[in-house]
């Protein structure tokens, strides 16, 4: 299926973040699955071991103490994984490259070591920047609001993937604050919604929560990764340069392959 490569406006953008999470739905969530699984496992055995110590604290001290390190070390290496599959996913669809979860995965874990070490390095700078009276942080975080798509889609990493991330950034910080507040309304009420019904019982509420958060998660990073396209086209003319491949791979002549 076909999606169109050209500035959006942000309900355009959000719409077709949808779009692409409805019709890859089964690739997308298992991919965000990833993350969000081995975490609602860990939530759930958290439950369980504390319901039957409820009088004695100390006694469960130590099995939550080993389960919460046990899900710090798998959210340390599953998020960054299931985010960089589903942005690798997402760029090929977008541009009409096949692809696949397996694929996906293959590819993300030859660059996570330095997709993390790049994330953490963003995360360091926008931390000095919170403590210099917050703005410059804020300043920095919306300039490396696409540098996970950098990251994944153009193979550049380090500072050199920051510097690009806001060198794209540069003049579409406000559109992204309105992309991302939308977003996380959205989120926060079908997520909100979906588990307040089960709040009296802890683990249906987890297993909900789970699945709503696989769901949400996929969508996110299919409306940003819309919108690292949508930026490209406002700067570089990308939209431009995809129909010239699209028109030399039709008539039969040799094209290069997409610049992502």
């Amino acid at each position: 299926m076909a999606y169109e490569i050209r500035p959006m406006s942000v309900g355009e953008i959000l719409d077709t973040g949808f779009r692409l999470l409805r019709n890859h739905f089964g690739l997308l969530v298992g991919l965000s699955a990833l993350a969000y699984v081995p975490m609602g496992i860990m939530q759930i055995a958290l439950a369980l071991v504390g319901q039957p110590n409820k009088d004695n604290p100390a006694a469960m001290l130590i099995p939550v103490l080993i389960i919460v390190g046990v899900m710090l070390l798998v959210i340390a290496v599953t998020f960054p994984l299931a985010a960089t599959a589903m942005t690798m996913a997402l760029g090929d669809i977008y541009v009409g490259r096949p692809t696949s979860a397996g694929q996906a995965l293959r590819q993300s874990w030859s660059i996570l070591l330095p997709v993390v070490g790049t994330s953490l390095l963003g995360t360091l700078l926008i931390g000095l920047g919170m403590l210099l009276l917050i703005i410059p942080g804020i300043w920095l975080a919306l300039s490396y609001w696409v540098s996970s798509q950098v990251m994944v889609l153009e193979r550049i990493f380090g500072m050199a993937a920051l510097r690009r991330s806001g060198e794209l950034m540069r003049g579409n910080k406000g559109r992204a604050v309105v992309v991302g507040l939308v977003a996380f309304v959205l989120m926060t009420v079908v997520s909100g919604g979906a588990t307040w019904a089960l709040n009296a019982w802890p683990i249906p509420n987890i297993i909900a929560s789970t699945v709503v958060g696989m769901i949400t998660y996929a969508f996110l990073y299919a409306v940003i990764v819309v919108f690292y396209f949508d930026v490209r086209c406002r700067r570089e003319a990308f939209d431009l340069e995809h129909l010239a491949q699209l028109v030399e791979q039709r008539s039969g002549a040799p094209a290069a392959a997409p610049a992502l």
